[in-house]
């Protein structure tokens, strides 16, 4: 009894761990797609490339964004990235216009062959959607 229990509940988190949808890559913003919510109209705002990497249930990866004045591009990690069938979450940790931590939440949804990601960096929440990078 045991064994069969154990075995089935073995079965069941493959079976959760490969419904997980794999969006691995990089990924940009649709040029097609204008940003909806607070981030309409301020340029920047979702924009630079994302790199996802999904191993099962974990998400991890970086977003990075183009320096500013042609400086050097800013490389943020993803961290507390979950993976649940097609949604996802994650978030980044960036430093505010004074200098302090800011953490940034992004919940995720895959879309065909489009990813559509909201964040609320505390202007208001702004969507985006994602195609893989060329």
């Amino acid at each position: 009894m045991k064994k069969t229990l154990l075995a089935l509940v073995a079965v069941l988190c493959f079976t959760f761990a490969a419904s997980a949808a794999d969006f691995s890559g990089k990924w940009t913003r649709d040029p097609a797609a204008a940003p909806a919510g607070g981030g309409g109209g301020r340029g920047g705002g979702g924009g630079g490339t994302y790199e996802f990497k999904v191993a099962g249930a974990t998400l991890t990866g970086s977003i990075t964004q183009a320096g500013r004045g042609g400086g050097e591009p800013t490389v943020t990690p993803i961290a507390d990235g979950k993976v649940t069938g097609d949604t996802f979450t994650f978030s980044i940790t960036r430093n505010g216009r004074d200098g302090t931590p800011m953490k940034i939440e992004y919940t995720g949804k895959v879309a065909g062959d489009k990813l559509e990601i909201t964040s609320d960096n505390g202007r208001g929440p702004m969507t985006v959607t994602l195609v893989k990078a060329p």
